[in-house]
């Protein structure tokens, strides 16, 4: 009777152990998948709603998912500039920002163009997609406060140098750009401010001469007319300005509806993403401080 006893406690330990196997693995996966951040949920559904088939394509498809989109408010801790651009007070622990529910305008456009290279890319993870992201954003996807392209003229120069897109403005009419880049360093900026971070001063400083010192390009407003036949959906457009020290001033899409060259960007005025409710001409000579655009065309 004992050894009956014993034979069937050894025949059912394997049943335990796989049942306790089952169990645990259960218990790790629900775990795990509420530990899943908010962004890495939108771009799961994304990956699976979305399949472009061009990045030209891909960027307006998953912008559209977006508008109505939130923009950013000010932070306490930000400083809000007359051009809306915002530097915080610290320029120290950078780390790449991934968020799918709030975007400015440049923050908008990285996040579409990473999103679609991630579904075509054959690796539609969210590691990948943070990766591609970094290297967008930043030079050599190297995340400090230097190296992040703070001046868009700045962001089409890198971005072209790693095939992701081509300027397209000299070729389309464009005139030459001859602007100076200061603002970064200028006496008005936190940088400025906080120069205790004196290594981070030195390079944005080293950073503004070679961009200043570029041949640029640009498409004065009143030109536009002329060559907007030229320009495709999905390309990037970038919009130049009066403002002392900087080049762009804002950013977004082209996107073509009833024959008439819209944008689709993220709107500090409507603090929301949106296509513009005026054709791209008629947008850009409302805004004195808009002075023409450059164009990037996505490889």
């Amino acid at each position: 009777m004992f050894n009956k006893i014993k034979i069937i406690q050894i025949r059912n330990f394997p049943l335990s152990i796989i049942f306790l196997f089952f169990f645990v693995t259960a218990k790790a996966q629900y775990a795990a998948d509420n530990k899943i951040s908010g962004p890495q949920r939108i771009f799961i559904q994304k990956m699976a709603d979305i399949h472009p088939s061009s990045m030209a394509g891909g960027v307006l498809q998953y912008g559209k998912t977006f508008l109505g989109q939130a923009y950013p408010r000010p932070k306490r801790a930000a400083v809000k500039q007359s051009n809306g651009t915002r530097q915080y007070l610290s320029t120290s622990n950078e780390e790449l920002e991934v968020n799918l529910t709030q975007f400015n305008c440049v923050t908008f456009v990285e996040n579409m163009i990473a999103l679609t290279q991630t579904r075509l890319s054959g690796v539609p993870n969210f590691e990948y997609f943070k990766q591609n992201l970094a290297n967008i954003r930043y030079r050599n996807g190297d995340i400090n406060y230097a190296s992040r392209l703070h001046y868009f003229s700045d962001w089409f120069y890198e971005n072209e140098k790693r095939g992701i897109l081509k300027n397209i403005t000299q070729e389309i009419g464009g005139q030459p750009f001859n602007k100076n880049v200061s603002y970064l360093s200028s006496s008005k900026n936190v940088l400025t401010k906080n120069k205790s971070n004196y290594a981070t001063f030195a390079s944005m400083k080293k950073v503004e001469r070679a961009i200043s010192s570029r041949p640029k390009y640009y498409i004065p407003k009143g030109n536009i007319a002329d060559i907007e036949s030229q320009i495709k959906n999905g390309d990037i457009i970038g919009i130049t300005n009066r403002l002392e020290g900087m080049d762009m001033a804002h950013t977004g899409f082209a996107i073509w509806r009833n024959g008439e060259l819209y944008l689709m960007h993220a709107s500090s005025q409507f603090h929301k993403v949106v296509i513009s409710s005026k054709p791209l001409k008629e947008y850009l000579s409302k805004n004195k401080l808009h002075t023409g655009i450059m164009v990037g065309r996505l490889n």
